[in-house]
């Protein structure tokens, strides 16, 4: 699907500069999703390629990472499956990261809380690998936790408020 640039820039916009209150209380990202389609090039529904990852030098917070991914046409990881994750662990191994480091993927629970979905696309996380007593919802500083970081050494999954700066990996299909 190709991408309407005008409507990721507002819809962006609308999530950095209107309170996290008037989003939720006129639209959810699920009201904003259906009325806007998949915003992300998203991937096959089968693994009939191979993915590229690649990592960003910068830092963002959940949103950021799916806009940098999107204008590098390509989409913040998924994690579909154990072959996805093995895929992926095998990968990261190659990077020389720090032990312990954390990175958005796409999963979050920002339309229904408890229910995680991938980046932008509405797809339900099928395959989840959270870590002991997570997702926990917790609200830190008044924000509370919809967005899922990745911990490297574990490959498990915690949940995380959407605002935190992390590094992030972006994906793109390989046919």
């Amino acid at each position: 699907m190709a991408i309407d640039i005008q409507m990721f820039v507002l819809l962006l916009f609308v999530i950095y500069k209107v309170s996290k209150a008037e989003i939720l209380d006129q639209q959810t990202v699920r009201d904003i999703l259906i009325k806007n389609r998949c915003l992300c090039p998203c991937g096959p529904s089968t693994s009939d390629g191979w993915k590229n990852f690649i990592i960003p030098f910068s830092e963002g917070n959940w949103f950021e990472a799916i806009s940098y991914c999107n204008e590098m046409g390509m989409s913040i990881v998924q994690i579909r499956d154990k072959h996805d994750s093995k895929e992926l662990q095998d990968w990261l191994d190659r990077q020389g990261l720090e032990p312990s480091e954390s990175f958005w993927i796409g999963a979050n629970d920002l339309a229904t809380a408890g229910v995680h979905r991938w980046g932008l696309s509405n797809k339900r996380a099928k395959y989840v690998e959270w870590a002991p007593e997570e997702p926990n919802g917790a609200t830190i500083r008044g924000e509370t936790e919809h967005c899922v970081e990745l911990v490297t050494d574990t490959m498990k999954w915690n949940d995380a408020v959407c605002s935190k700066k992390l590094k992030f990996i972006c994906e793109r299909y390989v046919q």
